[in-house]
């Protein structure tokens, strides 16, 4: 689903919060990634991770294979921090999670090897001359 169908889901979902539509969206996302199901209690956030991730993928700045390593690696952090989803983290400390996870691993565009390969050695020659 795109950024917006997950958000109408939410917004339709959210007053009686009522989960089925999002336990069946993060079930077949969980199916794809070849992940165990999850634990009906960790479904709002998990969901709240997908509307996070899917305007990044959109637009490219998050690739479908980062995109899977970034929404396992919340998930197993999330079951070893807080086993019971609680407290249920907001959209805005979703976002910050996800924006220092793709600023840490440097996420970028998808870019063609030679820019890759530019923006590499300027990396480097960057991180040489500050040395000096």
């Amino acid at each position: 689903m795109d950024a917006a169908s997950l958000r109408r889901v939410a917004a339709e979902d959210d007053p009686p919060k009522r989960l089925e539509r999002r336990t069946q969206i993060v079930a077949g996302v969980q199916r794809q990634l070849l992940m165990a199901p999850i634990d009906d209690t960790l479904v709002p956030e998990m969901f709240d991770v997908l509307i996070a991730l899917a305007p990044r993928m959109e637009s490219g700045t998050v690739s479908p294979a980062w995109a899977s390593w970034i929404y396992s690696t919340y998930e197993r952090d999330l079951v070893k921090e807080r086993p019971t989803g609680a407290p249920r983290r907001s959209h805005v400390e979703i976002d910050r999670a996800l924006g220092e996870l793709v600023a840490y691993y440097h996420i970028r565009e998808k870019a063609s090897p030679e820019r890759q390969g530019f923006d590499a050695t300027r990396e480097w020659r960057d991180e040489r001359r500050l040395g000096r």
